[in-house]
């Protein structure tokens, strides 16, 4: 299908992968709190949401790109190994937004809820 060259460790690149993001990110995230306009607390989550995120993709990208350049695979095996390569790095990426998410307080929006009927 294509030559990718060699194949690559997959553990190497979610370590580079993490690296990266948490270089990226805290750069980023630190830039943003020193402007005020998120907290210390936040742009440590965000830092590490995206350590995470960047350890999975660069893992699954490589995985992805080892499964193409196989020579000793089918084409059709090929695709369907890399798209599961790459579902299970959106799953996870999926996952982890949905971990990080901000936990909304039903007392508190009950409360509003009926502040604004009383209106």
């Amino acid at each position: 299908m294509i030559n990718t060259g060699a194949p690559r460790s997959v553990s190497g690149h979610a370590v580079s992968g993490a690296i990266l993001a948490l270089m990226a990110s805290g750069a980023y995230q630190y830039a943003k709190l020193k402007d005020g306009q998120i907290t210390q607390d936040e742009a440590i989550k965000t830092t590490i949401k995206s350590t995470l995120e960047g350890a999975v993709i660069g893992a699954c990208a490589i995985a992805a790109s080892n499964t193409i350049g196989n020579p000793n695979k089918s084409t059709s095996t090929k695709i369907v190994e890399a798209a599961t390569y790459i579902a299970i790095g959106g799953a996870f990426v999926y996952g982890v937004q949905n971990a990080f998410k901000p936990k909304e307080c039903k007392i508190l929006k009950n409360q509003q809820k009926r502040l604004n009927n009383d209106k």
